[in-house]
């Protein structure tokens, strides 16, 4: 995702607050499970609607609600995507009733962060795998065609003064108030190397930064000297904080380590493996990285985000039990700092003591 000057916000484009508005994928569907991470992005999308003045907001979690219903439309196509759609099941008829709802009467459809891609092409290259009513797509092709090629991109909702930026964990990390910059894969060494600033606009006057749980998993451990390392890149994580000139900055610290144990999608893979290192190692650099955050943040008034101590289990590791599932390195939906279902800071991070009578 881009934080460039000529972002696309959608309060720019339809300012009528009384808008029905729906977020869907066309291709796919969104859990509706408070267990996952990938659908959170979607029901965060609507709190930042919702808190923007949108009276009427829903995400849409089946392939059988009405869009001709709806004024607006917001099309999601997922954390992963890459500017092609990940079909699974094939050219079935699931597919079939997915993609003629880009069809129904009366309802705007945006993309949300990618230019649209072309379904009529999608659809093309499918037919003759397709079952039989797929097929009845192909005389559907050139309006999937001219209708895609009129779909305008959003890339945020609201233009603030307030920006959560960082990896694909960051918007775990968002409150109402805040412009959300998600950037899959985004290690504090990559954002450091393009330099901060590149993604700050110049009106964020409160930033909230979640970066590093990458660097951890994967890149540190192989380096010849990792906590040498991790220091020189802290140093200069602060400088560019610094230079930002930005009063208001809180910097999230690094995820516990979960159990080795947990199998994990090999998109989260960096050269064939989940990651470099022990859990022992990674929990060393974790804690060396949040005690180098809370320093920084202490020198410099900045505040730091220390995670519940929920999110650990017995053995001092990242339990499962906050984590997406079935598989993922991500925290649950249900564990946000932000709970998107009640609207308001999540109690399920306040770890409970039984008090000894």
């Amino acid at each position: 995702m881009e934080t460039k000057s000529n972002l696309v916000y959608f309060t720019d484009l339809e300012q009528d607050k009384t808008l029905k508005i729906g977020i869907a994928a066309l291709v796919g569907k969104l859990s509706p499970k408070l267990s996952s991470h990938k659908s959170g992005w979607a029901f965060h999308l609507a709190n930042q609607l919702t808190h923007a003045g949108y009276t009427n907001v829903e995400v849409i979690t089946d392939i059988e609600t009405n869009w001709s219903t709806f004024d607006v439309m917001l099309l999601e196509h997922g954390m992963e995507f890459k500017g092609n759609f990940n079909i699974f099941g094939g050219a079935n008829d699931d597919l079939y009733y997915q993609i003629t709802r880009m069809f129904a009467q009366g309802v705007k459809l945006y993309s949300l962060h990618h230019d649209m891609p072309c379904v009529g092409t999608l659809i093309e290259k499918r037919l003759k795998t397709g079952s039989d009513l797929f097929k009845r797509l192909e005389d559907d092709v050139d309006e999937a065609k001219k209708i895609c090629s009129q779909i305008p991109r959003v890339d945020r909702i609201e233009n603030t003064n307030a920006l959560c930026f960082g990896d694909s964990h960051s918007f775990s990390q968002y409150s109402p108030g805040f412009q959300t910059d998600r950037n899959d894969g985004l290690t504090l060494f990559g954002t450091l190397r393009r330099g901060i600033r590149t993604y700050v606009p110049e009106n964020i006057e409160s930033l909230r930064i979640y970066v590093g749980n990458i660097d951890i998993r994967h890149h540190l451990m192989r380096q010849d000297n990792p906590s040498k390392s991790l220091k020189t890149m802290m140093e200069n994580y602060e400088q560019q904080l610094i230079d930002l000139e930005i009063n208001e900055i809180e910097v999230v610290q690094a995820l516990p380590i979960e159990n080795e144990s947990r199998p994990l999608p090999k998109t989260g893979y960096y050269k064939d493996t989940p990651f470099a290192g022990t859990w022992a190692e990674r929990t060393a650099l974790v804690k060396e990285f949040n005690q180098l955050v809370e320093a920084m943040c202490n020198r410099n008034g900045w505040k730091t985000w220390k995670h519940s101590d929920v999110f650990l289990n017995s053995f001092g590791e990242l339990t499962f039990d906050v984590m997406e599932k079935p598989k993922s390195v991500h925290i649950a939906r249900e564990y946000y700092r932000w709970d998107l279902v009640n609207d308001e800071p999540n109690t399920k991070l306040i770890k409970v003591t039984q008090a000894l009578f």
